[in-house]
C-alpha cells in the first residue's frame, strides 16, 4: 500500500513539473520577446517576471532589470520604467529625470511601441514553430497518406461521390500533404460545406461535401461538436497509449499491442476496434493481441460512457480506454523540418480561429472552453506519453497563447495595439481618461474570461466525481 502511495505522489509530482515546464517555457518566451524589443528600442525594464504576487527568487541584471519568479506561476509580465502597473498603463507616480525620459516606454513613437507589443505573441509563435522544427528533426514524422482506403455508407463523402481510393488533394484551397490534414479540417469545419478535391486515376475531380456533426466526449469530460464526412485510412490496431485506471489498464494492455482479433473476429484497423467495443459496454470481449510477436488472449469488459448525438438523445457506448499509435516516423531532412514547423504552426493559428468563430457564431458549444485546470489535465496525460508529445503539446499551447494575446481586449496585447493604431490614424493618442476606460472594460473582459473557464473546468471536474466520467 505504502508502495502504491509512493508511486502515485511521485506521478503527480511529475504531472505537475511537466504542467509548470509547459506554462513557464511559453510564458517565458513571451515576456522575452517584450524585453528584447524593448532593449533594442532604447526603453528602460524595470521587471522581469514569471508568475505573479509574492517574489520567491530574484536577482539584479547588469542594465538594473529585476528578473524575478514569483509564487502565482500563470502568467508573467514585462514592466517598463513609466508603466503604472503590470498591464503596461501609463502613467507612473515618480517625476523622471531628463535622462530617465530617454528610456520610457509611453514617450517612445508608435511604431516603436507596437513593435515592443506585437513582439511577444510573435516570440510565442516563434517558438512554437522552432519546437515543431526541432521535434521533427530529431524524432521524425509520421507520415499517412491521404489516400480513402474506406468510405462509410450513408456518410456525407459517400453522398458527394467520393469512392475507396480517391487521394485527397485539396480542400478548400488547402494542400493536402497527410491524412491529418484531412482530419484536422473536416473536424473543425462545423456546419460548412466543403470543397473536397481528390487524384482519382490521375484525374482531379472536386466534390461540395458538408460533414456531419457528431458528438465526441473526451476522457476528460470534454463534448465537443466534431465534423465527419465518413472516409477512413485502415491503419494497423497498434496501441500507442493506454489511459490509466481504465479497462484495458486494469487487463494489462500496453502500449505497442496490435489489437489483431476481437471475440475471434478479424481486426483490421482502429475503427474495427470502436465498432465492436462500442455497442459491448458491460459485456466480456476476447481480445486477441500480438505482442512483440507473441500471440495473446485478454478478457476485458469495457465501461459505459454516454455520448449525445446531434439530435439531442443520449446513448450508452463501450470503451477500453486505448489510443491508437501512429505510424512509424520517417526522417526527414532539416529544411522540411522546418517548413513542416511553420506549417504546423499555422495550422494551429488557423485552427484557434476557426473554434473562437465557430464558438462566437454558436456553431460549437462554449461549455468545451476549458482554462488552467483543464490544460493541467491535458498536459498530465501528455507526460505520461513522453517527451515529443510533451513539446508538441508546448509548441500548440504557446501558438495559442500568442493568438489569444492578440485579441483586441484591453490590457491584453492586441488591445494595446489597437490603441496604438487609432493613435497613429488620429495623430495623437486617445486622452488618459479614454484609455483608463478602456483598461477597466478590458480587466473585467478578461475577470468574466477567467472566471467563465475556471467555472467550465470546476462544472466539468463535478460531474466526473458524480457520474464517473460525464
Amino acid at each position: 500500500m505504502m508502495e502504491g502511495l509512493l508511486s502515485q505522489v511521485l506521478t503527480w509530482i511529475i504531472q505537475g513539473l511537466g504542467f509548470l515546464f509547459v506554462l513557464s517555457v511559453v510564458v517565458f518566451f513571451h515576456e522575452l520577446g517584450h524585453f528584447l524589443v524593448a532593449r533594442w528600442c532604447g526603453v528602460t525594464v524595470t521587471t522581469f517576471s514569471i508568475g505573479f504576487g509574492r517574489e520567491l527568487f530574484g536577482f539584479y541584471d547588469r542594465h538594473g532589470t529585476r528578473w524575478r519568479i514569483a509564487a502565482i506561476p500563470l502568467g508573467g509580465y514585462v514592466k517598463f520604467l513609466d508603466d503604472a502597473n503590470a498591464a503596461s498603463q501609463p502613467g507612473t507616480a515618480v517625476e523622471l529625470s531628463p535622462e530617465q525620459q530617454a528610456g520610457s516606454f509611453h514617450g517612445k513613437p508608435v511604431w516603436k511601441r507596437a513593435l515592443v507589443v506585437a513582439a511577444g505573441p510573435a516570440a510565442n509563435f516563434l517558438i512554437a514553430a522552432l519546437i515543431y522544427t526541432g521535434v521533427n528533426a530529431a524524432y521524425g514524422v509520421s507520415m499517412v497518406s491521404a489516400r480513402v482506403d474506406e468510405v462509410v455508407a450513408g456518410m456525407p463523402a459517400e453522398k458527394a461521390g467520393l469512392k475507396a481510393g480517391d487521394l485527397i488533394t485539396e480542400i478548400d484551397g488547402w494542400s493536402i500533404e497527410n491524412f491529418d490534414d484531412v482530419v484536422r479540417i473536416v473536424t473543425t469545419s462545423s456546419g460548412r460545406t466543403l470543397s473536397v478535391t481528390v487524384d482519382r486515376d490521375g484525374k482531379s475531380l472536386t466534390f461540395p461535401v458538408h460533414p456531419a456533426m457528431r458528438e465526441h466526449k473526451d476522457d476528460l469530460g470534454v463534448t465537443v461538436s466534431l465534423g465527419d464526412i465518413g472516409v477512413r485510412r485502415n491503419i494497423p490496431a497498434r496501441i500507442g497509449a493506454v489511459i490509466p485506471v481504465s479497462p484495458a489498464a486494469k487487463a494489462g494492455f500496453a502500449a505497442g499491442d496490435v489489437i489483431v482479433a476481437i471475440d475471434g473476429t478479424r481486426v483490421n484497423s482502429f475503427e474495427d476496434v470502436i465498432s465492436a467495443v462500442s455497442p459491448a459496454a458491460g459485456r466480456s470481449l476476447a481480445f486477441t493481441i500480438d505482442r512483440k510477436g507473441t500471440p495473446q488472449t485478454v478478457d476485458v469488459i469495457p465501461e459505459t460512457t454516454q455520448t449525445k448525438q446531434p439530435d439531442g438523445t443520449t446513448v450508452d457506448r463501450g470503451r477500453i480506454g486505448v489510443a491508437p499509435d501512429r505510424p512509424e516516423p520517417v526522417a526527414v531532412s532539416f529544411p522540411e523540418a522546418v517548413r513542416l514547423g511553420i506549417r504546423e504552426t499555422y495550422a494551429n493559428i488557423v485552427q484557434t480561429i476557426t473554434g473562437i468563430a465557430d464558438i462566437v457564431t454558436r456553431r460549437q458549444s462554449a461549455d468545451q472552453v476549458g482554462g488552467p485546470i483543464l490544460m493541467a489535465e491535458v498536459t498530465a496525460r501528455v507526460v505520461e506519453l513522453g517527451w515529443e508529445p510533451l513539446l508538441r503539446w508546448t509548441a500548440l499551447i504557446s501558438a495559442n497563447i500568442g493568438l489569444l494575446n492578440l485579441l483586441p481586449i484591453p490590457v491584453l496585447d492586441g488591445g494595446h495595439l489597437v490603441f496604438y493604431a487609432i493613435e497613429a490614424i488620429r495623430r495623437r493618442p486617445l486622452s488618459q481618461r479614454v484609455q483608463e476606460i478602456g483598461f477597466q472594460i478590458g480587466i473585467a473582459v478578461v475577470l468574466m474570461l477567467v472566471v467563465f473557464v475556471n467555472l467550465n473546468d470546476l462544472m466539468r471536474l463535478g460531474k466526473r466525481w458524480l457520474f464517473g466520467g460525464g
